[in-house]
């Protein structure tokens, strides 16, 4: 991974303006180039612009898919910039290196990978299954492909329902998780009125299915009458 000082970009405080804003481009004014420079310079400047828009640079890194490691640029005697087509962010990204004297224009491709503890699949999970903590596991990986979310804890994982088979390796997205249900339709329940100064619990029967926190219909045994109840546990409602 990449180490980064912010002592690197003290060139660049000798030039302004520091930014410029160019139609949909982002424009930050840098230091000349020479033929000798590596993209080594380019990464600096993509790690100081994601430091700017609150990222984290140690836990972030640059590479260059399009490109050998031992790539050069052409001799810039005067302030090139680097443009951003786009607001930087995890993933692939266009910059433009530009030069006026003398004049050349270079576009690259740049990979901004975001490292992160994200909860995975250590062994195999069916659908339809409760997810226990043994069956997860932390692993350290890129997050720029996790468009949909993911989980920094385990706790936060396991007691839930995979909605679908999951492979070893796997990362937990929230999308792939369900609320298992802790009462059953016909299930008998015990309904618990606890309200100040009153507190009883009558027998009753539940009329749907129910996961933690919803509320569902149930049937008083005794008086037949329906009522609504929040599932506060395994066969255990309260009335509001």
């Amino acid at each position: 991974m990449t180490s980064f000082s912010l002592t690197s970009l003290s060139i660049v405080e000798n030039f302004r303006p520091a930014r410029l804003l160019c139609g949909f481009f982002v424009a930050v004014c840098v230091s000349p180039v020479g033929a000798n420079e590596s993209l080594q310079w380019v990464e600096t400047q993509v790690l100081a612009e994601w430091q700017k828009l609150g990222g984290e640079v140690a836990d972030s890194e640059v590479s260059f898919p399009t490109l050998s490691v031992n790539y050069q640029f052409a001799p810039c005697d005067h302030e090139p910039m680097i443009q951003f087509v786009r607001h930087l962010q995890p993933g692939r990204n266009g910059v433009e290196i530009k030069c006026e004297r003398p004049f050349w224009r270079q576009s690259l491709a740049v990979q901004l990978a975001t490292y992160d503890d994200v909860v995975t699949v250590d062994s195999d999970v069916l659908r339809d299954r409760v997810i226990a903590a043994e069956q997860l596991r932390l692993t350290r990986m890129d997050t720029a492909g996790l468009h949909l979310g993911y989980f920094h804890s385990i706790d936060d994982v396991a007691g839930k329902l995979s909605k679908r088979s999951l492979r070893q390796g796997t990362p937990i997205v929230p999308d792939m998780l369900a609320m298992p249900d802790l009462v059953e339709r016909g299930q008998p329940v015990t309904v618990r009125l606890d309200r100040p100064g009153l507190s009883i619990e009558i027998e009753g029967e539940a009329l749907s299915d129910g996961h933690l926190g919803e509320r569902i219909r149930v049937k008083n045994s005794r008086s037949g009458k329906t009522l609504f109840a929040e599932v506060i546990a395994s066969g255990l409602v309260q009335v509001q």
